[in-house]
Formats: structure tokens, C-alpha cells, sequence
């Protein structure tokens, strides 16, 4: 049996960075976005390409800030789960790969 490298740790980290980047995503991109589209957006081409670009932000924008909160729960979850079978993180595994609890 393989062991999971996924560690209650480093999800926690990334689910906070992940928030962390989509609330500034949220809250200065409108800012920037009317800054843009106000230099020069006068041909058919470039409002085509800062549509594209506002479609794709705005997808990202929308699933960064849920994904980061989502993550910080599930590394919650991990750590209680782990807690309950007795896997420490700094348990050396044994000769057949299962970490001494």
C-alpha cells in the first residue's frame, strides 16, 4: 500500500494561499479591469481579446476564493482523521511502508 504524500499540512497551506489570491482577485480586479478597458478598446479585436480575457479571469476569479475554503476544510478533516488512527507525520515507515504509529 502506497502512502499519500497529501499531508493535513500542506493542503492547509495551499488552501490558504488559494484564498488568500482569490479575496485579491475579488477585491482589486474590478479596479483594474475598468482601468484597462478605458486605455484603448475601440477595435472589434481588442474588445474580442478583453472579452476572452475577462471570461477567463472571471472563471478563475469565482473558483479560487471556494476552492481555498474547501481545501482549509479538508485539511482539517485529514488532521482529525489522522488524529483518530494514530498516524503521526514524523512516523518512520517500516519494512513494508506502513509509518509506525
Amino acid at each position: 500500500m502506497t502512502e499519500s504524500r497529501l499531508r493535513p499540512k500542506v493542503v492547509l497551506w495551499w488552501g490558504i494561499g488559494l484564498a488568500a489570491a482569490g479575496l485579491l482577485l475579488n477585491l482589486l480586479l474590478p479596479q483594474v479591469g475598468y482601468a484597462v478597458i478605458q486605455v484603448n478598446g475601440s477595435t472589434r479585436m481588442d474588445q474580442g481579446m478583453l472579452l476572452a480575457l475577462n471570461v477567463v479571469v472571471d472563471l478563475i476569479r469565482q473558483t479560487l476564493l471556494p476552492l481555498g475554503i474547501a481545501l482549509i476544510a479538508a485539511s482539517v478533516v485529514m488532521a482529525y482523521i489522522a488524529r483518530l488512527l494514530g498516524v503521526r507525520d514524523d512516523a518512520e515507515p517500516d519494512a513494508a511502508g506502513i509509518p509506525e504509529s
